[in-house]
């Protein structure tokens, strides 16, 4: 079924009241609010080859994943079911985006975190649809390096250009935002963005680098001379333990153990770990354990677990000074934790997403 935009603008409206009234016991105090992201990994592309398994193209690859019948649940929206065992997940026109978009903009989400592929990758596609889209000023956007190559020449003046637009998501009063990813950046990297920066009249950027433990951030931190620390999942539990307490448990465990580093954090929040597709359709650049993972989390325990950061938000003004929080994730959905919309429009996940956000940020 084919949804317009003022269509759906009326139908998330009104879920997001039932929503509301079904789970009273979900609620947040009422104010502005930090910003709320949620991570993007474009790999929905289907055939289109792409860095760095251009010999076995990565959107194929995942679509194998989700092949199995049992996982259709948690294709995105616009994928196809060729038949019972087989699935398209193809996000690659501009009315998928702009869908998208109009999504993000219901739940109140303010930005968007893409994982950084170079241009003409493939894997790029999603950003460029993003940045071509008539909608773009609907939700902001910003950059997770180290996830692939990154030309601090070329790629870095590109991407000064992009901080100087309205909708690259700032902090602390102008400061591009940049999440770091795991190890691969070197310091003199990202000392040539700040340098460029500089040179363009720009706040410099302010860095949070995302690493897996709080040792490993701060370590990661110190070379990078980074501003905060964050991550980008809370990667636990095993044998299909319950999403709850197993993922909030280790979410919030995490940003306190940050915090005793004496370091500004970011907080995380991870809305699933149900890594089984690519346990039983393994992808090459990655490898799961058997046991590694975690089953599904209801809408309400998601939720729950976004609250339960953004009251510690709340509580830590000072750590987190950046006033922001970022979601794993938008669309890993193969890997376990989505935000977007599910085959068959299922916007359940974000309907509970978006009732706690509308709830904090409604002064």
């Amino acid at each position: 079924m084919k949804i317009t935009f003022l269509t759906f603008g009326i139908l998330i409206s009104l879920t997001l009241l039932t929503c509301r009234e079904k789970n009273p016991q979900i609620s947040l105090s009422k104010g502005s609010g930090p910003i709320i992201g949620a991570i993007r990994w474009d790999a929905w592309i289907g055939d289109i080859s792409s860095s760095p398994v251009s010999a076995n193209p990565v959107g194929l690859q995942v679509e194998k994943s989700l092949s199995p019948n049992q996982y259709h649940y948690r294709a995105p929206f616009y994928s196809k079911e060729i038949s019972h065992d087989s699935i398209q997940c193809r996000g690659t026109t501009q009315e998928i985006m702009d869908q998208e978009i109009a999504y993000a903009k219901y739940a109140g989400l303010d930005y968007w975190a893409f994982c950084w592929y170079p241009p003409h990758s493939g894997m790029d596609t999603a950003r460029q649809l993003y940045l071509e889209s008539q909608h773009i000023n609907d939700i902001k956007w910003c950059v997770i390096l180290g996830t692939n190559p990154f030309d601090y020449n070329s790629d870095g003046e590109w991407l000064i250009q992009r901080f100087k637009e309205d909708n690259y998501q700032k902090v602390l009063n102008g400061r591009p935002l940049v999440y770091v990813f795991n190890g691969t950046t070197r310091p003199a990297e990202l000392e040539h963005l700040r340098k460029i920066s500089k040179a363009a009249g720009i706040p410099e950027p302010y860095f949070a680098v995302m690493a897996f433990s709080a040792k490993s951030a701060v370590a990661m931190a110190d070379s990078l001379k980074a501003d905060a620390l964050s991550s980008y999942i809370s990667w636990t539990g095993k044998n299909g333990e319950p999403y709850y307490p197993v993922i909030p448990r280790a979410d919030s465990t995490g940003w306190e153990n940050h915090k005793k580093k004496g370091r500004k954090v970011i907080p995380w929040v991870t809305l699933g770990h149900n890594t089984r597709p690519r346990i039983d359709n393994p992808v090459s650049w990655t490898k799961v354990a058997p046991d590694q993972w975690v089953s599904d989390g209801t809408p309400q325990e998601l939720a729950a677990n976004l609250s339960n950061a953004l009251q510690w938000v709340n509580k830590n003004k000072a750590t987190v000074e950046a006033d922001a929080v970022l979601i794993y994730a938008w669309n890993e959905f193969d890997e376990g934790g989505w935000l977007c919309p599910t085959l068959g429009n299922n916007t359940s996940i974000l309907n509970a997403i978006g009732t706690i956000i509308k709830e904090y940020k409604i002064k």
